[in-house]
């Protein structure tokens, strides 16, 4: 009994692990761009697009971040997160149409993330995107479902980063692969 019990947990351990290996194959790869550095050259510069451009992502799906906030604090009078001491707020609005003739399941939608010039990526913060959602009212993102050919919906993403790092050097969005320069 005790060694079916050490197979049964070694088998659980290996279909997690497994699980976590296809979920970020699916999603796109590693993050190996995380903590890199990639030398801001010129041509890399010239490909960055600015806010307000239209661009497309993998032959999938067409893009464009329409807004860009600096804030203290997201959300309204009942909801809302304050950024935390030496840190400041990134709010995004950014649209995604679907352009191909299939639809784009949830590891296929486009992701985003905030860059500084040196490489290092930043995640979303999930309670102050949840607030911002709440303050702008846009609830047409998709989360858990698909994405249908020719379907356009509005995402927002904030990020908490510090106060002084982002008073300093260049910024981008970075979304599959494509940059968008911020600041």
């Amino acid at each position: 009994m005790k060694k079916f019990f050490k197979i049964g947990c070694l088998g659980f351990i290996i279909l997690i692990a497994l699980i976590v290996v296809i979920a970020v194959v699916a999603s796109g790869g590693d993050d190996s761009g995380s903590g890199s550095n990639s030398n801001s050259s010129k041509s890399e510069e010239q490909k960055a697009h600015k806010v307000g451009d239209t661009f497309t992502v993998d032959d999938k799906a067409e893009v464009s971040v329409t807004k860009v906030e600096e804030r203290e604090q997201v959300g309204n009078q009942y909801a809302n997160k304050k950024a935390s001491e030496g840190g400041t707020l990134v709010a995004v609005q950014w649209t995604v149409k679907n352009v191909s003739d299939k639809p784009l399941n949830a590891f296929s939608i486009p992701s985003i993330n905030l860059v500084d010039e040196k490489g290092t990526k930043y995640e979303a913060d999930i309670d102050a995107t949840s607030n911002y959602a709440i303050e702008t009212d846009i609830d047409n993102s998709k989360i858990a479902s698909d994405l249908n050919p020719n379907i356009k919906v509005t995402d927002i993403k904030v990020f908490e980063i510090s106060k002084d790092s982002y008073a300093k050097g260049k910024w981008y969005l970075e979304i599959d692969g494509s940059k968008v320069q911020i600041k």
